[in-house]
């Protein structure tokens, strides 16, 4: 007879919990579509119900029957409460006659296309979890700006797991979308039109591109052992691609904006306040908490879907709750960074990172920015999005920085006030820095100025 033991094991497991899935769908939001979900949820969820609506009912509701008799022992419903039953969601109410009007829903946008796709080729709640976190971030360009390694950390699941979504992802329309590069980018979408991996064409984008803008031509025929006239058919495939795949997507539909969040100037500085005006106030329905109170059973297709719905209405407050503390963290202290800017203006801006939000705040990166993707703040200097006030920085010779935004804007002045018939070269804007203390080379100046679309001298030049 075999030796029978006892073996202990300790195992790590990684899994999504739905707090988490739900607090970084909700950090997401901009506050039109924050309502719409909340609005959405409370129709779908019997187990919530809006505050107002309660205070207005007059009548009691009914008793439900008691159709089954046998007492439950099995569920213990305290359990589900832990004396959370009168837990509710009250959203800040600021009222004010300067607040925007509420529009209708937009059109779906790119990121509904999106989204779209990923339902229908995705089986499993795992896979959706990473494909929604991957659609979530991408930039304006349609290109993933942060890596593998980070979303698995923040998600807490395998580094394949991801790969193995990016690349589902990476299949969906419009072409290149979720690319790394504008290598991958370009490479995934010969692969589409059924270019193999070792024809001239991906061999170009994946080696040559900084030659076909040179239209070096005869170094990539030398490369490649084919004839110029093949090079240049490649490369006019090649340029028949989109190098940014959200280009030219965006709606023709004028677009309103609610901001999320409210910046008031008060007698003693300034305050911060997020932007609930039109969100429900939400709590647990009194009807269901009557009968999880009954000793009356209840059947177990009942307590299961009560149970589901409990958590999920718990979640939903919960994740309200956590989405307005983390958003205000960040916004008071960005608010607290830029208070030269409110003050002073667009000179003043500081420099800012992500990077310095999140170690300041104690959140992870990549959750300051989601907080900061697509958000707005209605400020005394007007509506201004978020990512506003983040800009790197240069040194000065003072030893305070300043961010590249103040140096874009100081630039756009100074070619706004040049002499029109002698206007400044990109050598004579950066002598004229540097007596301000601010050094950069002509060729940032000149990157800049391309940036801001204002033309060389030689352009500018008038009579």
């Amino acid at each position: 007879m075999k030796n029978l033991k006892l073996e202990l094991r300790v195992t790590l497991k990684q899994t999504l919990t739905p707090q988490l899935y739900q607090l970084l769908k909700l950090l997401q939001m901009p506050y039109l579509e924050l309502e719409q979900t909340v609005r959405n949820e409370l129709v779908k969820n019997p187990l919530l119900e809006e505050q107002q609506e309660i205070e207005e009912e007059q009548e009691t509701i009914p008793r439900r029957e008691k159709a089954v008799k046998k007492e439950i022992r099995e569920v213990d419903w305290a359990e589900f409460f832990q004396g959370e039953h009168d837990y509710y969601y009250r959203p800040f109410q600021y009222v004010s006659d300067e607040m925007p009007e509420r529009v209708p829903v937009a059109q779906p946008s790119t990121r509904d296309h999106l989204l779209e796709q990923l339902h229908l080729n995705t089986r499993d709640d795992q896979s959706r979890i990473i494909g929604e976190y991957i659609i979530d971030s991408l930039d304006d360009d349609g290109f993933l700006d942060i890596d593998i390694k980070e979303i698995a950390e923040v998600l807490n699941v395998p580094e394949p797991e991801v790969l193995d979504t990016l690349r589902l992802v990476q299949t969906f329309d419009p072409p290149g979308v979720g690319s790394r590069t504008v290598e991958e980018c370009l490479t995934i979408q010969l692969y589409q039109n059924g270019y193999e991996e070792d024809s001239v064409e991906v061999k170009i984008v994946n080696n040559f591109l900084k030659e076909v803008g040179a239209k070096q031509y005869y170094k990539i025929k030398k490369q490649l052992g084919v004839s110029e006239i093949r090079v240049k058919e490649a490369v006019e495939i090649i340029s028949s691609l989109n190098p940014k795949p959200f280009r030219g997507l965006g709606s023709s539909e004028i677009r309103y904006i609610i901001p999320d969040l409210i910046l008031k100037e008060m007698d003693d500085g300034y305050e911060v306040m997020i932007n609930e005006t039109t969100l429900p106030s939400l709590r647990i329905n009194s009807y269901y908490k009557e009968i999880l109170y009954e000793k009356e059973s209840l059947l177990k297709e009942e307590k299961e879907f009560i149970k589901q719905k409990l958590n999920s209405a718990l979640n939903l407050m919960r994740g309200l709750e956590e989405r307005r503390r983390s958003i205000l963290k960040v916004a008071r202290f960005i608010v607290k960074t830029q208070m030269g800017f409110f003050e002073e203006g667009i000179s003043k801006l500081a420099p800012l990172t992500m990077q310095n939000v999140a170690e300041t705040v104690g959140l992870h990166e990549s959750t300051v920015s989601r907080i900061v993707q697509g958000k707005y703040i209605d400020t005394p200097r007007g509506l201004l999005e978020l990512k506003f006030f983040f800009s790197g920085s240069i040194a000065r010779e003072n030893g305070v920085d300043i961010s590249t935004r103040s140096v874009k804007d100081r630039i756009r002045i100074l070619v706004e006030n040049e002499d029109k018939k002698h206007p400044l070269q990109d050598k004579k804007i950066v002598e004229i820095l540097g007596r301000e203390g601010i050094h950069i080379a002509r060729r940032t100046v000149a990157k800049y100025r391309t940036q801001l679309e204002i033309l060389p001298a030689r352009l500018r030049k008038e009579g």
